[in-house]
């Protein structure tokens, strides 16, 4: 049953088969509940572990390894088989215990909490679980409850409703049951209807239940995240593309050896071998292992700042993004109303400062603290005539408020609450910025209990007049009445002329240019007892006789105001080169005046989910979203259509969110991001990322964290690829040359399972280099593999692996030594070398050797640990016998360590070369 709200409200009852007065009965009940099911949300399947594991298997390093194992088992080799199935045992399972461990963090992050539906059934009023509710339902609803139904309004008494989550916007929404609609409406302007996954506010009201699970508002966006398709990060795209390369390295290396073998008459089984042990040392065993540790540490390192990520790969993601489109409410703002700003009758502006609910904060004038004191409110001694109107202004707002402020901080016995310490208002938003006001100058319901304040009636908000009232006794027998409401309806209970009609309007119209809420206040003083039990008696039968009594206080200017490290965080974010764009469903005046608050590059260029409608389909859209800062007033299709136009023009695209409202575009992006304390769970389970502290400066942290990370592994992988070329070098000069194999197959795992792995794995706690946050984000169609990175791999391992077929050719023909070894001599200089390389590859500008060196102290260890290994390889006799190794002399060692320095300097000098001519990346 589409567009209820269009429809009468007789129709809707009738096509429910419900009456208001006596609801469904039973028989009804059960009939609805057989065909729709119960009320929830189809949970997204989440991988089984076996699931995981058999991801961590789909690796073509793996395969290649399995493959070379298969041989090394069919040529009778299986020390060999062993040592490559230990490769791949590393790899896969290191990534599996990793992944396992943050979905579990995931689901207990995500846990939910059932809640309570009040509702009419068989004349009777009774509370049931929300999951019982059907279509049909009489909803009753007050203030403070969570609506868990869609639902088309019967009645409604002062009644408001928060829908931030789901539409964005900032403020409380008063419905109207009488509404009627003929064109088409915006979720937030339906206000003959509520949606699930809204709170009540303010007043009562009942609703007949017309959706519920999927076939609410918000499960039709969770429909979105299951039909969007799972995006290749660009960490996947890079080992997809270095797998692809591996191959080409393995074969064409493979089918060297053979057609050289073939072409010098030699044995072909031999060289099939010898094939076999080139392909396996084109194969850095080391690199998923290394892969999954370094992400897992990136993991680890964001979470220590308040960021839970879901997968391994989102941790990289951020490193690449170039655009972050950023729900504003709830993600850039408070999601908590504040009085920003005051102006009394006396023309003087006053600003506020604080944060959202927290009741800290002072009031100043022109950047000075005013010591306007509750305490003072008896004293009028004290201050001065503007104080007095300043105080008299708050002091009336909050009398006149409602809402009540909480502190969260009553925890369960066992567990500690998620939002312990957290401020919340109980009650209407912007009844609740007036309270947290009165509070930031020492207001408390205790203080007015102490100083013999009292209310004694009140004339509750109504959506027809647009104004609520409130009578207070006061110290000394004074009385007052007062009104708050918008400026144009608390001026025509005023007796003001044109002059100061005026005045209060350019006032007004100066607070909403600013993008302020604003509520006028107006008030009347009575002094006479008989007057007072009047007004006491029949409040609004006094007022009716009464108009034009009324002088206006002043004006508050009310605003979700951004978080304090919002401002910082976009300077930051835009300094790195990333393009940040503001996507929410508030007004775009709203939006444009806090984009332009916390610093958003080109603010004023706005755009509407109208606009994007319109034109989402152009050939133009791409150029016109390019140039807007703000989209405003957005669906959550549109979010979606935003990211996904972005990303189809090659930009990697980080989304973030806390509503109902950000899940499909949080789904559908690169990364998206969700908010953990104030984030709905729907956002959530949307998303890769959670703040666990909601503070967007998290999500710089997180971008320079996976830059640091991509640079990690760009250090790893030139340093893994450069010690295989080494070995593929020295392997075919050898071959060409006819000389035996310089190293032996066991050797090869060796050097690549136990002397390259530590230090690479040591790599990913490098620091970051210099201004990493000052370069713009890697195009990612220049990745890792490219030609000059390759280039530098190449060179890097061709002059290494030139001077190990140097030390084989000098002690295989210039000595009288065994060929066992010449090997183990090669075998050593290559350990001793591929170590040393570490200095040419931690520094990209640099030479590595220097005092931050001893910052990683994981790396000196493992470069400590890869010499003691070694040593261990050479003079164990154990060793001697599984490796074929022999104890080398003193003079070898020097002839070893000579080689090794010099192709570190060659490779140094090259770097350093390439450097200057703009070769290097």
């Amino acid at each position: 049953m589409s567009e209820i709200y269009k429809r009468k409200l007789k129709e809707v009852l009738e096509e429910f088969d419900t009456s208001v007065e006596e609801g469904l009965n039973e028989s009804q009940v059960e009939e609805n509940r057989e065909e729709h099911g119960e009320n929830k949300l189809e949970e997204s399947e989440t991988k089984s572990k076996w699931e995981i594991f058999l991801e961590n298997l789909n690796n073509i390093i793996v395969y290649l390894l399995g493959v070379a194992a298969v041989i090394s088992v069919i040529m009778g080799d299986w020390v060999e088989a062993l040592a490559i199935l230990l490769a791949v045992f590393i790899s896969v399972f290191t990534g599996y215990f990793v992944e396992v461990g943050a979905q579990k963090s995931v689901e207990a992050l995500q846990s939910m909490v059932d809640t309570k539906a009040k509702v009419r059934r068989n004349g009777e009023e009774i509370e049931i679980d929300s999951t019982e509710l059907v279509p049909g339902d009489i909803l009753i609803l007050g203030e403070g409850d969570a609506i868990a139904a869609d639902g088309r309004l019967i009645s409604a008494n002062n009644f408001a409703v928060m829908e931030a989550a789901l539409t964005g916007e900032s403020e409380a929404v008063d419905k109207d049951a009488d509404a009627t609609f003929e064109e088409d409406e915006a979720l937030g302007d339906q206000l003959n209807m509520v949606f699930s996954g809204t709170a009540v506010t303010r007043g009562k009201a009942e609703a007949v239940v017309t959706g519920i699970g999927m076939n609410t508002e918000v499960g039709q966006i969770s429909e979105m995240l299951d039909e969007d398709q799972d995006r290749e990060s660009p960490l996947d795209k890079e080992i997809d593309k270095l797998g692809k390369a591996l191959i080409i390295v393995a074969f064409v290396a493979a089918g060297l050896v053979l057609l050289i073998g073939i072409l010098n008459g030699q044995d072909t089984a031999e060289m099939l071998h010898v094939a076999v042990i080139l392909a396996v040392a084109a194969i850095p065993e080391a690199m998923p292992a290394v892969e999954t540790i370094t992400l897992s540490n990136g993991m680890s390192t964001m979470a220590e700042h308040e960021a839970l990520v879901k997968s391994l790969s989102a941790v990289e993601t951020l490193g690449s993004t170039s655009i972050i489109a950023s729900d504003k409410t709830g993600t850039l703002t408070e999601n908590q109303m504040m009085v920003e700003h005051l102006i009394i009758k006396n023309d003087e502006k006053y600003e506020v400062t604080g944060n959202g609910y927290e009741p800290k904060g002072t009031v100043k004038y022109n950047g000075e603290v005013v010591d306007v004191e509750a305490e003072n409110i008896h004293d009028t001694d004290a201050l001065n005539d503007n104080d007095q109107d300043l105080l008299k202004l708050i002091t009336n707002g909050f009398l006149s408020s409602d809402a009540k402020l909480v502190k969260q901080d009553e925890a369960d016995e066992n567990e500690e609450a998620e939002n312990d310490g957290e401020y919340t208002i109980e009650g209407d938003p912007t009844d609740g910025a007036l309270t947290v006001l009165g509070h930031k100058i020492g207001m408390s319901p205790e203080f007015l209990k102490e100083t013999e304040f009292e209310q004694l009636a009140e004339i509750p908000f109504d959506s027809e007049k647009k104004y609520m009232a409130t009578f207070h006794k006061l110290p000394d027998n004074i009385y007052r009445f007062i009104m708050k409401g918008a400026l144009d309806v608390v001026a025509e209970y005023t007796d003001i002329d044109d002059e100061e009609s005026e005045f209060w309007s350019e006032r007004n119209e100066l607070l909403t240019e600013e993008g302020n809420r604003v509520i006028g206040l107006a008030s009347y003083t009575v002094e006479d007892e008989n007057e007072a039990n009047e007004i006491t008696e029949d409040i609004e039968g006094w007022f009716d006789n009464n108009r034009k009594i009324l002088t206006i206080d002043g004006l508050f200017g009310i605003m979700d105001p951004p978080r304090e490290d919002v401002a910082e965080s976009i300077k930051q974010t835009q300094e790195a080169g990333i393009t940040v764009k503001m996507i929410t469903g508030d007004h775009p005046r709203t939006a444009s005046v806090i984009a332009k608050e916390i610093g958003i590059n080109n603010w004023e260029n706005t755009m509407t989910g109208k606009e994007i409608d319109e034109m989402h389909d152009s050939s133009d859209f791409i150029n016109r979203i390019r140039e807007t800062a703000v989209f405003a007033r957005v669906s959550p299709e549109n979010k979606l259509q935003i990211v996904r136009a972005f990303q189809d023009e090659g930009e990697v695209v980080a989304m973030t969110g806390d509503g109902v409202n950000d899940a499909p575009a949080l789904n559908g992006a690169d990364i998206g991001v969700a908010m953990g304390i104030r984030g709905t769970e729907v956002a959530k389970e949307a998303s890769d990322m959670i703040l666990t502290d909601d503070r967007y400066s998290t999500i710089v942290d997180a971008v320079r964290e996976g830059r640091i990370i991509f640079e990690n592994i760009k250090k790893y992988v030139s340093f893994l690829f450069a010690c295989n070329m080494v070995e593929i070098v020295s392997i075919l000069f050898t071959i060409i040359f006819l000389l035996p194999m310089p190293i032996q197959p066991l050797h090869i795992l060796f050097l690549n399972l136990l002397i390259d792995i530590g230090p690479a794995i040591a790599l990913a706690y490098e620091e970051a280099e210099d201004n990493v946050m000052n370069q713009p984000p890697r195009d990612p169609e220049k990745g890792l593999v490219n030609r000059r990175f390759l280039s530098r791999i190449i060179i890097s391992g061709m002059f290494i692996g030139l001077g190990a077929f140097g030390i084989f050719f000098l002690f295989h023909n210039f000595t009288d030594l065994s060929l066992e070894y010449a090997q183990t001599a090669t075998f050593t200089y290559m350990a001793i070398a591929q170590l040393m390389h570490i200095l040419n590859v931690r520094k990209f500008k640099s030479f590595g050797l220097d005092r931050t060196l001893f910052h990683n102290k994981f790396l000196v260890g493992a470069m400590a640990l890869g010499v003691a290994l070694q040593l261990v390889a050479v003079y164990t006799p154990f060793m001697n016998n599984v490796l074929g190794t022999e104890p080398l002399t003193l003079m070898s060692w020097g002839i070893i360590l000579g080689f090794a320095a010099v192709a570190t300097f060659i490779v140094h000098w090259l770097k350093m070369l390439t450097n200057k001519i703009g070769a290097e990346e």
